[in-house]
């Protein structure tokens, strides 16, 4: 402790005496040279009072003059142009390690820049290039404590995010909520003085023209667009974080369905038509960053004008504003307690301006956003974003007194259905406004055509001018929406088609990748949906509508045989209204009446528009002296069945002819086959009569016995064959729900949780039915293992693992190094060999969805 003592009082000392020598040091002045002081003023190439040029790259080094001491570079003004940077290096030459780079998106004003403890020689080396041209800057050099070097990285966020190339993704749907939580890693902590997350200042770019200085930060995302969020820190020592996380939001852009169709718009009842489902996601083209302002306070005054800049020069040089559409809308998030004591413009690097809102139009007492009524304390309130675009619907003066809201400030005080104006986009986290909640897009009074020929690079300038001793007010962040055509391109996106399918209907008989083809059983409307979700989770959907005409019905029934003198009576009657006959006789009535042999043959109409709907059937009339004779329907038994020809006892005797020879009445048939009878009413007539059936024969639990499974596994069942020729005719229900199958092959996928019933019918008689039970088997997999052998929490377990066979896993080290992997894991990893810590695994599983599961892991071990 006495050398530390005395060693300070050393430094102390030197100081002083360097202090007394301070001098100057411009940038370009002292290029490339090392500079040994405790004391001076250091400045851009333009010295005091000028400008720095374009094109400059210069490097300076500053040395401690008394050994143990620390430079410390502090600057007190900062103004440069968009894309010029200066870097900070930790030690004597650029091949030090690089604390960062402050430029327009991140000034150094407010900081405390110091070499850290891990620096021997306490320099420091900045390192500075220009691409554009402004008034610089001017920092104090002096000696004294070192920085800890320390970091920021992403913790966590909702949605998860992801990272690829280096930069944290976060995908999500228009309109939803993210929520980010950003932490420091200090690994050089109280080596000299005390590093935690609650001392630290967290400052967060959110990408949408709003800040935030919270370690969790939340905000929504309405616009189709990329988001670039910036994180930046600056320690209690003034110190400011040497890497930060780069993280994107990606909205997900609204695909089209260009090209979605179908063959026919109405059908007759009864027919099929095709429909094409087509989706195309779109690409988004990030532009390059443009600088949104910080927080403004706008103090009570009477005439005083308050500005801030964006400075631009991210632009093809010479280019300008060209068309009104070439600026989408300007930007401000704001609050303050009296609309009609504000005048508000934006001008433009060569002086145009424009008028957003004007104080002569007046606005009385309206209140912008949620603030602090007749408050002379720099406290903000709670800021509304506006936008006023070219196609907005009415000015803010006119706007004014239209809607009142009801709502309590930061302080607690509540304001009572008062006078305000309403954002543009959506009401703010933290707002305790009352429903309804209106939305504005405003109008300037100025339109944008005063900006045509305005130069996009140089400064753009908001002024709010505050012309009546009334309340003061804060902008909190502001920013120019330039359309995209005007705008560089700098990254972009375009979301993949996660799967596509048309949502399910009875109507719908066949499917061969996005093409089904419906046969819809019920007339009127029939709305097909065709789905989209895309890899960021979102879906989208499109709907045809296909008409259905009714077809009428007809039914002429069977050929009939007129034995004697009979009158047979064909009806071709319809219950649809409007219908039209036409018989092969000329009859145009629904009754045919005949005794005559012949083929009959009716035609039933009906037609809206050019669309005619008909539907035929015929008849064949013999007229005999016949018998009668029906074997019945086709038909399925367990073992055997008698078929019976009909006519017995009667005179004259009939005569019987089967497909076996047999000639009796009845046949038993205890094999499955097709079987024919023929009946005459004597051995020499022509009146005879045959008919047919096909017999199937199949065991009545041919099913087998009642299953369970995971509900990822597929199932199946494959009823063999009777041995016959026969074609059989399979219908399977699950739940009573008929399948599309219909051959002896039933199989069945993602089957959901719970208790199931699968019913087969074969051919018109034989079934069997079994239950089925499917399981919901899932993965818990831990976050913390404590292995110190007291048997508890010693390895790292997954439950459910047992159904998931094969599994991969693979774990990683905080620095990335595999430290584990298995291609069949049981249970068995207990961190023998590996430090207490956080690390990561993934868990890859080849059954089910095959998922991949990924996440940290922390071991602890006391």
């Amino acid at each position: 402790m006495k050398l530390l003592l005395q060693r300070s009082l050393l430094l102390i000392v030197t100081l002083l005496a360097y202090q007394l020598q301070a001098q100057v040091y411009n940038i370009a002045t002292y290029n490339g040279q090392n500079i040994t002081t405790c004391s001076g003023t250091f400045y851009d190439s333009g010295g005091p009072s000028g400008n720095y040029l374009t094109g400059e790259t210069y490097v300076i080094t500053f040395t401690p003059g008394t050994a143990g001491a620390y430079i410390n570079i502090n600057f007190s003004n900062w103004s440069v142009a968009n894309g010029d940077n200066l870097e900070i290096f930790d030690g004597p030459n650029v091949s030090s390690p690089s604390y960062g780079v402050v430029n327009s998106n991140l000034s150094p004003v407010g900081m405390v820049i110091r070499a850290s403890v891990l620096n021997p020689t306490g320099s420091l080396t900045l390192k500075w290039t220009s691409v554009g041209t402004s008034s610089g800057w001017v920092a104090a050099v002096s000696c004294g404590l070192p920085c800890q070097n320390y970091s920021v990285s992403l913790l966590s966020s909702t949605p998860p995010f992801h990272v690829d190339s280096g930069y944290y993704y976060i995908d999500i749907c228009p309109g939803d909520s993210v929520s980010m939580t950003a932490q420091g890693i200090y690994p050089l902590n109280d080596s000299v003085y005390h590093q935690n997350d609650t001392t630290t200042h967290f400052k967060w770019d959110m990408g949408n023209y709003h800040m935030d200085s919270a370690l969790t930060v939340g905000a929504v995302y309405d616009t189709i667009k990329g988001y670039n969020i910036e994180i930046n820190a600056v320690d209690t020592n003034g110190c400011m974080a040497t890497q930060t996380p780069k993280v994107r939001i990606r909205t997900s852009t609204k695909p089209s369905f260009d090209g979605t169709h179908q063959l026919k718009d109405e059908l007759c009842q009864g027919d099929s038509t095709s429909l094409i489902g087509v989706s195309t996601t779109k690409l988004w083209h990030g532009n390059s960053s443009l600088n949104h302002a910080g927080t403004t306070y706008l103090p009570d005054g009477s005439g005083a004008s308050y500005t801030s800049t964006l400075i631009f020069n991210v632009f093809s040089p010479g280019q300008t504003i060209t068309s009104v559409n070439d600026i989408i809308a300007v930007r401000a998030t704001l609050e303050h307690s009296y609309l009609g004591d504000l005048n508000i413009t934006i001008t433009c690097p060569n002086g145009q301006l424009t008028t957003l809102k004007s104080f002569s139009g007046g606005g009385s007492n309206t209140f912008l956003g949620e603030p602090i009524d007749n408050n002379s304390q720099p406290i903000p309130g709670l800021g509304y974003e506006y936008a006023w675009e070219t196609n907005g619907t009415t000015t803010m003066v006119n706007a004014a007194g239209t809607y009142n809201h009801t709502f309590t400030d930061v302080l607690g005080t509540t304001y009572n259905n008062h006078p305000y104006l309403p954002p543009s986009f959506a009401y703010p986290a933290g707002s305790t406004a009352l429903p309804p909640y209106p939305l504005v897009i405003y109008k300037p009074e100025t339109p944008y055509t005063s900006l045509i020929g305005c130069p996009l690079n140089g400064t753009w300038q908001i002024t709010i001018t505050d012309n009546l001793f009334i309340d003061n007010g804060y902008i909190f962040a502001w920013g120019i929406d330039f359309a995209p055509a005007v705008l560089p391109v700098n990254w972009s996106y375009k979301p993949a088609i996660s799967s596509e399918t048309w949502n399910s209907s009875p109507s719908i008989i066949s499917a061969s990748g996005n093409n089904i083809t419906i046969l819809p059983s019920d007339t009127g409307n029939h709305p097909f949906t065709f789905t989209m979700v895309d890899d960021f989770g979102c879906s989208y959907d499109t709907t045809l509508n296909v008409s259905v005409l009714p077809t009428p019905q007809i039914n002429l029934g069977n050929d009939t045989i007129i034995c004697g003198f009979g009158i047979v009576t064909l009806d071709a009657g319809n219950a649809l209204a409007g219908t039209t006959y036409q018989w092969n006789t000329g009859n145009t009535t629904q009754i045919q009446q005949t005794n005559i042999t012949g083929d009959y043959i009716a035609t039933v109409s009906y037609s809206r528009g050019n669309l005619v709907c008909s539907n035929t059937d015929s008849v064949h009339v013999d007229q005999y002296d016949l018998a009668d004779v029906n074997l019945g329907n086709d038909t399925c038994v367990g073992e055997s069945i008698v078929l019976r020809a009909g006519n017995t006892n009667h005179y004259p005797p009939f005569i019987y002819n089967w497909s076996d020879g047999s000639t009796a009445d009845t046949l038993l048939v205890t094999s499955p086959g097709k079987y024919y009878v023929t009946v005459a009413i004597d051995p020499s007539s022509p009146c005879t009569v045959e008919d047919s059936i096909i017999v199937s024969i199949f065991s009545p639990t041919i099913l087998g016995a009642d299953k369970e499974f995971c509900s990822f596994e597929d199932i199946g069942f494959n009823i063999p064959h009777d041995g016959t020729n026969l074609n059989h005719k399979y219908r399977w229900f699950l739940d009573g729900n008929l399948s599309s199958d219909t051959s002896s092959l039933y199989a069945q996928k993602y089957m959901p949780v719970g208790q199931h019933t699968l019913l087969v019918k074969i051919d018109n008689g034989c079934t069997d039915m079994i239950h089925l039970k499917s399981k919901d088997c899932q993965l818990e997999i831990p976050n913390v293992i404590t292995p110190n052998g007291d048997g508890i929490n010693d390895v790292f377990k997954i439950s459910g693992l047992i159904n998931f066979p094969n599994t991969q896993l693979i774990i990683f080290n905080r620095w990335g190094k595999k430290v584990f992997e298995s291609f069949n894991y049981s249970n068995d990893w207990n961190a023998s060999n590996d430090a207490e810590g956080v690390y990561y695994y993934i868990l890859k599983t080849t059954v089910g969805q095959k998922k991949k599961y990924e996440g940290s892991l922390s071991i602890f071990r006391n």
